[in-house]
């Protein structure tokens, strides 16, 4: 689960508002908090991007309201929030052990930098783009952010950048800063938009429960062991988005996918350093111009220095749910009043490269998306605890979440539904493009899985649930086939 996102803004913008003559400051504004902003007269701010409830501008010195003070030469090319992702097992000492960790990382990389410009061998060499080292500077966020947020600001574009994530603890997250204008999240569904209207009509149907009941827990395992490279004969020890697998890996999904019959599959190269992104497409046959979205990641991560990156769960689970949905698409023969799109997303843990790069083309193509989904650790179930289901408690559109939530309830009667903490993962990259857009995961509140982005997280191991894969590729299956509108 993203245990990553990184998105480059644009280095003219930066630049633009850092003069030579004078210090930069960083100034951070609650937008939760009703207020005007008074700008003093001869002071000119920049909105450099918004993160959460905060807006983030730069300033000259003489307009600092608070935050660090940056020499004039620190034109960034991109902001980057480092977030520890909640575990069950927190303790205010982990999260302070975790801080003065990144902060250490960062410190150090820019001083093998510094290092590396002056001939020196450093283990960092593998950081080395364009001819030049990519540099981390921490800037202060105000006194109120919690110890578990660093931002930092990086001299390098993000595709210069794509192993950040191994200087850092596993349970970090690289989340964008994006300029003002690249997120434009929805702030509510309008009365006759289809989630909506679904909403209000929504009822079981006995037709489509016999469909979600097809749901096998062994082509599951099948699936998920072949991808974490436990079953026999599976040539896969990572599928970590920089290695080689990771495009074998695609070209194994396109396979299967074309097995199945979807209509059209598609590599979609979107970065020469990254594996491709792998789109199956169901044409709709009422309204092909809406379009429905299921995703999971391909990619993954293992342990510190570790080449084994299994992924079993994060995200060997969301995958092997896209295949299931496919195969039973195939074997009942079934087809779509909207377009019905599969995504294998690759570069989730980098930063959610792939969901972004499709999030933007869509984007641009003004494509209408009815809804994204994303189905992202499926498979743990915590010894002694129920089945579950979680909805996000943030970057999610909210009447999806209520909706599928129902549909979860209805066609999934065995699950406890919830609410996770947990974050982030690829519907983010559309819910920030103004789509509606939510999550499935595997539990209530944080994550409890001991093996998360670790080497270790494997099929056989104690928690790995097939019974609770099976229940949230049926809720995840029950809720496209509602909104797709599924012909029998």
């Amino acid at each position: 689960m993203v245990k990553s996102l990184l998105v480059s803004i644009s280095a003219a913008l930066i630049a633009a508002a850092v003069s030579a003559a004078s210090a930069t400051h960083w100034e951070f504004v609650d937008n939760t908090i009703p207020r005007t902003v008074e700008f003093q007269p001869g002071c000119e701010r920049e909105l450099r991007g918004i993160y959460e409830d905060l807006s983030i501008y730069a300033a000259p010195e003489s307009c600092q309201l608070h935050a660090s003070a940056l020499p004039a030469e620190h034109m960034y090319s991109q902001l980057i929030v480092l977030e520890r992702q909640k575990l069950e097992s927190d303790s205010e000492a982990d999260v302070r052990e975790w801080r003065e960790t990144v902060e250490d990382a960062v410190t150090g990389f820019a001083v093998s930098s510094m290092e590396n410009d002056s001939g020196i061998d450093t283990p960092f060499k593998i950081f080395r783009g364009r001819r030049k080292f990519c540099r981390f500077t921490i800037i202060d966020l105000p006194e109120n952010q919690p110890l578990y947020r660093v931002l930092i600001g990086s001299n390098c574009a993000a595709e210069d950048t794509p192993n950040l994530i191994d200087m850092l603890p596993a349970n970090t997250e690289i989340l964008p800063v994006r300029t003002a204008g690249a997120v434009t999240p929805l702030n509510a569904l309008p009365a006759d938009h289809p989630i909506v209207v679904k909403s209000k009509t929504l009822k079981h149907r006995q037709s489509l429960q016999s469909i979600v009941d097809q749901v096998d827990v062994k082509t599951l395992e099948k699936d998920v062991t072949w991808l974490s490279g436990e079953a026999p004969g599976s040539p896969f020890t990572t599928r970590s988005s920089t290695s080689k697998q990771s495009v074998e890996v695609a070209e194994w999904l396109k396979s299967q996918f074309l097995s199945y019959g979807c209509d059209t599959v598609e590599l979609m190269t979107y970065r020469s350093m990254f594996g491709p992104n792998v789109i199956c497409t169901f044409k709709g046959t009422e309204r092909p111009s809406e379009h429905v979205i299921i995703g999971a990641h391909h990619d993954d991560r293992g342990s510190f220095l570790n080449p084994r990156a299994p992924g079993a769960d994060d995200d060997g689970s969301g995958s092997s749910m896209l295949l299931q949905v496919a195969r039973i698409i195939k074997n009942n023969n079934l087809s779509f009043g909207r377009t019905f799109i599969i995504a294998a997303f690759s570069g989730e843990e980098q930063g959610l490269f792939g969901s972004a790069a499709l999030a933007k083309k869509l984007k641009s193509e003004d494509t209408t998306i009815t809804m994204m989904i994303q189905g992202d650790m499926l498979a743990y179930r915590k010894p002694g605890e129920p089945i579950q289901t979680a909805f996000p408690a943030r970057y999610h559109t909210p009447e999806l979440s209520s909706l599928l939530r129902n549909v979860t309830e209805l066609y999934v009667p065995e699950t406890v539904v919830g609410v996770t903490g947990a974050c982030c993962s690829d519907h983010q990259s559309f819910w920030e493009a103004g789509f509606p857009a939510t999550a499935f995961f595997e539990r209530n509140g944080p994550i409890a899985d001991p093996k998360y982005h670790n080497s270790g997280d494997l099929v056989y191991r104690e928690g790995y649930d097939f019974e609770q894969l099976r229940a949230s590729t049926k809720a995840m299956m029950a809720s496209v086939f509602e909104v797709a509108d599924v012909k029998f």
